[in-house]
């Protein structure tokens, strides 16, 4: 499942994600950069979540039950896709 979550120029967004992906102890198992995006993989408990950031947008993909869990504790529906 992958969920819009905001803006990279919106910084009050970028804190709340990094809150609660420190709040899940998420930890980072890798990085790569490729065409102008970033991507960041993250292990939380036995999942790994997948951070995107480009010029547009933050997006996270991963388990349902995993981008629901952060999108619930971001207090918002984010752009389910």
């Amino acid at each position: 499942m992958r969920a819009d979550i905001c803006d990279p120029s919106d910084e009050a967004g970028v804190e709340r994600l990094k809150a609660t992906l420190q709040q899940l102890g998420a930890t980072s198992v890798g990085k790569s950069w490729g065409l102008g995006v970033d991507l960041v993989e993250l292990q939380i408990g036995q999942d790994v979540l997948l951070v995107f950031s480009d010029a547009w947008s933050i997006d996270i993909k991963g388990p349902e039950h995993l981008v629901k869990r952060v999108l619930q504790l971001l207090g918002k529906p984010g752009n389910v896709v």
